[in-house]
């Protein structure tokens, strides 16, 4: 058994989301790299808020699916950055790793198959 429940994992979806949201100012990255840290928390935040989980707004993506995505979008996570420039700013390629081992460990952490249908308040 995995230790990341739906609903824990739906907690981290988010507040990946806030990080990469305040990681630009934070961080000071311009350019490509501030623009691709929001167009990464917009995909998360929508993809999340669309996941049969615990904390999904409307559960029109199976949490599963929602897996294969977060799968499909690591090598983004890395190949957008390289093709605008943005790794050329070393505190941008931190960051970037950063959020490519975030989502490797978060997805190989995860139970896939858990119980997505319990209350969003409920203790693990």
């Amino acid at each position: 058994m995995k230790p990341i429940s739906p609903r824990t994992h739906g907690m981290i979806d988010y507040s990946s989301v806030a990080l990469m949201l305040a990681a630009p100012s934070v961080l000071g990255l311009k350019g490509p790299a501030r623009l691709l840290s929001y167009a990464f928390a917009g995909t998360y935040l929508a993809v999340s808020a669309l996941t049969d989980m615990p904390l999904g707004v409307k559960h029109a993506l199976p949490f599963p699916t929602h897996g294969r995505i977060e799968l499909a979008s690591a090598p983004a996570l890395l190949a957008l950055p390289a093709m605008t420039g943005a790794l050329k700013d070393p505190k941008a390629r931190l960051y970037f790793l950063g959020l490519l081992g975030t989502v490797a460990t978060v997805y190989s952490l995860t139970d896939w198959q858990g119980n997505t249908h319990e209350p969003a308040m409920a203790a693990d």
